[in-house]
């Protein structure tokens, strides 16, 4: 069974399916989410930060717990995994995009599910 683009059984079962509390989850992840992937890509291909390469990657894994994008979390705890040993950048590097493509696929499905939750006024 292929596992899908965008999960989001764990936010409804927190949520107990609260569309305002869904709503308000996903648009903090949709304010921090994309900004923090770019940040630790710039990271990746353009230092040898691995202390801050380490902390973004960790801060993104209960992020990408909460609202699953296929792959995001295991390749994020890869890179924070990598970045404690401060080695692996060709991998960091191949993990991360992959990440970067399968999350822009998932944006747009993660953006109606927003609207989808937004409360009436």
């Amino acid at each position: 069974m292929d596992t899908p683009l965008l999960d989001l059984g764990y936010l409804q079962e927190i949520s107990q399916n609260d569309n305002t509390y869904m709503y308000e989850v996903i648009n903090l992840f949709l304010d921090t989410v994309p900004k923090s992937l770019e940040t630790l890509d710039q990271l990746i291909r353009e230092t040898d930060d691995f202390d801050s390469i380490q902390r973004r990657a960790h801060s993104l894994k209960s992020s990408s717990n909460v609202i699953k994008v296929r792959g995001m979390y295991d390749n994020v705890a890869q890179i924070d995994q990598l970045a404690r040993s401060k080695t692996g950048k060709d991998e960091m590097i191949t993990r991360i995009t992959e990440t970067l493509a399968v999350f822009n696929e998932a944006l747009p499905l993660i953006k109606a599910e927003r609207k989808k939750n937004k409360p009436a006024k």
